[in-house]
């Protein structure tokens, strides 16, 4: 299994550069993502025998690409912000992969402040907990597992934060 064989987003944006045989279908209804940050690999107990994985990034929820300005981010539904000035959520997201079947589906989400660039999302431990920093809000949030949030902190930066995660010491 290679885990940066398979891509996820709308067949059009992957047309052209050799890479459509890469793309897995998206089972379910959801917005695709607009740009994303932090993408984790979180392997289960069916990664090695059948090809099924999960994966947890941050969905700055955010439509641009100065390589392929071109591309009309406006398929991607009403949800996907082009103007900074409009941003108001962005998501921390879990999506199931099935590398067999060459699908995709959402499996959690929650909506979180907007932050177009940067920002990380992280699972807690072995806990079902998702911590996520919303890099130009200039915020990170823990939330439990019905996405409400346990502890919220702001931080003075000039620009935004960068990443933020939690250990065990």
């Amino acid at each position: 299994m290679t885990l940066l064989q398979p891509s996820v987003g709308l067949p059009d944006f992957w047309a052209g550069p050799g890479f459509e045989d890469k793309l897995l279908r998206a089972q379910g209804d959801f917005s695709l993502n607009a740009g994303q940050h932090g993408l984790t690999y979180l392997p289960n107990d069916e990664t090695t025998t059948i090809g099924r994985y999960q994966v947890l990034l941050y969905d700055n929820n955010f439509g641009a690409a100065e390589s392929y300005p071109k591309f009309d981010w406006g398929q991607l539904g009403a949800a996907v912000v082009t103007d900074y000035s409009k941003g108001t959520h962005s998501f921390g997201r879990v999506f199931a992969v099935d590398e067999t079947a060459r699908t995709y589906e959402l499996e959690d989400q929650i909506a979180v402040p907007f932050s177009g660039y940067v920002s990380s999302a992280q699972r807690v431990g072995n806990s079902n907990s998702m911590l996520v920093a919303s890099g130009q809000a200039k915020t990170f949030t823990e939330y439990d597992r019905c996405g409400l949030p346990i502890a919220t902190y702001e931080m003075e930066a000039e620009k935004y934060i960068y990443r933020v995660y939690k250990y065990k010491l």
